[in-house]
């Protein structure tokens, strides 16, 4: 016998390890799993940390197959490529294609056009599962972190899953060959190969979730830990079944079974406290990621020692249904939350969430019988495993034909939206000159008149005319800083200094023309979710920002932007930034209002003390989600029904309030408060036009209509009047 067959034969067990019995406890981890993460999608208040059901999902995964792959590895010494890869395809394909285009076509038919091209090109990296890795670009991005979820965004994980099962096999097989090379126990070898994994992701996983949370929770490589969890507990069965017939027999001992079910109890303990205290504070997945993955693979692994189950209870029929549907009711519970909206014109009621997990499980029921199960056993039956592979890809490539065709199809909407607009523009009630005293507008919030609403509205667009700063401001290695010269050499053109976030940047049409008129040289500074306060800002639209690398950007820009203009003193300043929504903390434990007056007495007020007129332009309302394109698309013909209080909309702007305090000659603030609320109500539509383009910037087009008076204003602010 050669050295190599005697290796491999000294990894198998003394005898065959036996068919193991079907996993209640695996299939009741499923449903807990499925359940948390629904509950938490309709009722987040109950569940704040059901989304940890992924991380459940992961480890069983990881387990799974592991378990598989080795018993294959170990009876031939080779994977089966082919034939793992096709019969991944044949499981998972079908009813994820399935979900996938009917969301499509349901978007396509029921959401706006603004709607189509961010649905289609995630429904693209669906299907090619790579959703994650476009969801952690999105997440560093600042002008896509307003966007809506799309019906495929929970896709995110199945990718996740896709890639590990793309990674596994030749991980394992390579560890598995390398071993017998160097006549090595390959289990011991592919032992090290999956610890190592576990290690170096889990570490990497602390690191980048501490100094990029939301990028860390969609990629791959701070994931990989969970499945490498999954695996080692597959390992741990191989080495006990290798320990013979004692082993096997101590797995029915009276002190083994109740060793088993305290380890089973323990981590059912830890899944629930992280269900139950986890929340979008937590930093996760990082460390905290530890006690859900622990709690599972305490679970399945007393379950493997045991042979069955170590809790009672877990093979209760409706559990068990539930881990059956597990992933077609996975599929098909986000499409129908996020659909639900435009189908009611109004975000569902506990009656209407209860009717979409109804829904959901009578259509994950129907996606199992007629989708998954056939797909699995019935699907290219007894035809070779490439067959499967190729007809897995062609489907994905007639999906995205599909997606394709709606991104075409609403750059063709947007065009024609944009030449109503045009059309429109030179009526005396367009926009905001439906408010000009005199007006003979009626009708003038009613609905629009046109869909103002598509990337062409969107805030964020270059400037003609501006160019990189010969002095530039760099954070993080982006330049913060440019150069927009409209004086036509004057020589005494004046210098006017632009800066603040993406509340600044949504007044850019608006500021620029008015530059253009007056042929000012303009310096334009703009980070987005960056106040200019001196302390760390720790939360942005009410969720938390602890990541260094984020509190440190916004301070080394604001920093950079003070000390420049102290030192070149321009004549102006022109600045507004979202500080309702950008939580600071000074370490004073004071209320946000005098937080910021600190801050603004300690670095806004020297810059007028330095001879600077700074205008502050007040924030606009909050849309509070009543006054947002979304609302107004939900409910066609009645844009009155998307009004909020004014009261509650215009809350106090703290920079603003400072500013106005301190009653400083040079620090003034620019209220434009009246163009989008009356005395009691703030609007959705304006003079046939949506006023905003998201759930808290303004659209292009609206802002581009207040030019007359936005200018009027700003020019009697810097003149003194």
């Amino acid at each position: 016998m050669s050295q190599q067959t005697s290796t491999l034969e000294s990894a198998r067990p003394a005898r065959p390890r036996p068919k193991e019995k079907f996993r209640t406890d695996i299939q009741a981890l499923r449903a807990l799993a499925v359940g948390a993460v629904v509950v938490n999608h309709l009722w987040p208040q109950f569940l704040p940390g059901g989304y940890v059901g992924v991380d459940i999902f992961f480890v069983i995964s990881g387990f799974l197959i592991t378990r598989h792959l080795v018993d294959e590895l170990r009876a031939s010494g080779r994977v089966r490529f082919a034939t793992f890869y096709g019969r991944r395809m044949r499981r998972l394909l079908p009813a994820a294609l399935l979900v996938g285009l009917i969301s499509l076509v349901a978007s396509w038919i029921l959401q706006p056009y603004s709607r189509w091209v961010d649905v289609a090109w995630e429904t693209l990296a669906s299907v090619f599962y790579g959703e994650n890795w476009l969801l952690a670009a999105k997440s560093v991005d600042y002008s896509a972190s307003h966007e809506m979820a799309t019906p495929v965004q929970h896709y995110w994980s199945l990718s996740v899953e896709e890639q590990f099962y793309l990674v596994w096999p030749l991980l394992l097989a390579g560890a598995f060959l390398l071993a017998l090379r160097v006549r090595k126990a390959p289990l011991g070898f592919v032992s090290a190969a999956m610890g190592t994994v576990f290690v170096l992701s889990l570490a990497f996983s602390v690191y980048f979730t501490l100094t990029s949370k939301n990028e860390a929770y969609f990629v791959t490589t701070t994931r990989a830990w969970e499945f490498a969890a999954g695996g080692l507990i597959a390992l741990a069965t191989f080495a006990l079944a290798g320990r013979g017939s004692r082993a096997m027999d101590a797995q029915h001992a009276p002190a083994t079974r109740m060793l088993m079910g305290l380890l089973a109890l323990a981590g059912l303990v830890a899944l629930g406290v992280s269900l139950a205290t986890f929340n979008e504070q937590t930093l996760f997945p990082g460390a905290m990621a530890l006690v859900p993955v622990l709690g599972t693979a305490a679970i399945v692994l007393s379950g493997s020692v045991l042979g069955e189950s170590a809790l009672p209870g877990l093979g209760f029929r409706p559990v068990q249904f539930l881990g059956d549907v597990s992933y077609s009711l996975y599929l098909w519970h986000w499409p129908l939350i996020v659909l639900a909206v435009p189908v009611l014109g109004h975000e569902p009621g506990n009656l209407g969430k209860t009717a979409i997990a109804v829904a959901s499980i009578l259509l994950a029921y129907l996606t199992k019988r007629f989708v998954e199960d056939p797909g699995r056993t019935i699907l290219f039956k007894n035809r070779k495993p490439r067959v499967s592979i190729l007809a897995g890809f062609a489907t994905m490539a007639a999906a995205g034909v599909v997606s394709v065709a709606m991104v075409l199809s609403a750059a063709h909407a947007e065009q024609l939206q944009q030449q109503k607009l045009e059309s429109l523009s030179h009526g005396p009630c367009y926009g905001a000159a439906s408010l000009a005293e005199g007006a003979s507008c009626p009708d003038k919030y009613g609905p629009p008149a046109a869909e103002n609403i598509g990337k062409a509205e969107s805030p964020y667009f270059a400037v003609p005319g501006c160019r990189a700063a010969s002095d530039p401001i760099v954070v993080q290695g982006s330049s913060y800083l440019q150069d927009c010269d409209y004086s036509g050499g004057k020589k005494d053109a004046k210098t006017v200094w632009f800066v603040g976030d993406s509340h600044a940047e949504h007044w850019k049409v608006a500021f620029f023309e008015l530059a253009r008129k007056q042929q000012w040289k303009v310096r334009m500074s703009l980070a987005g979710g960056c106040s200019l306060a001196d302390v760390k800002r720790v939360a942005f639209m009410d969720a938390p920002r602890l990541d260094e690398k984020s509190q440190q950007r916004c301070l080394d820009w604001s920093r950079q932007i003070s000390d420049k203009i102290m030192e070149q003193r321009p004549e102006t300043v022109v600045t507004s930034t979202f500080s309702v929504k950008e939580t600071i903390d000074d370490g004073t434990g004071r209320d946000q209002l005098s937080q910021y007056r600190s801050s603004v007495e300690r670095r806004i007020a020297k810059w007028g003390g330095n001879g600077t007129t700074v205008i502050v332009v007040r924030d606009s309302p909050l849309t509070l989600g009543r006054t947002t394109p979304g609302c107004v698309a939900n409910n066609k013909g009645n844009a009155l029904a998307c009004t909020t209080e004014r009261k509650k909309a215009l809350v106090p702007d703290p920079t603003a309030e400072a500013v106005a305090g301190l009653a400083h000659p040079k620090l003034k603030v620019l209220d434009m408060s009246d163009q989008f609320c009356d005395d009691k109500r703030c609007y959705a539509v304006t003079g046939g036009l949506y006023v905003f383009y998201d759930n808290n910037h303004l659209t292009k087009s609206y802002v581009e209509s207040l030019e007359p008076v936005f200018g009027q204003r700003l020019l009697q602010l810097m003149q003194g009047a």
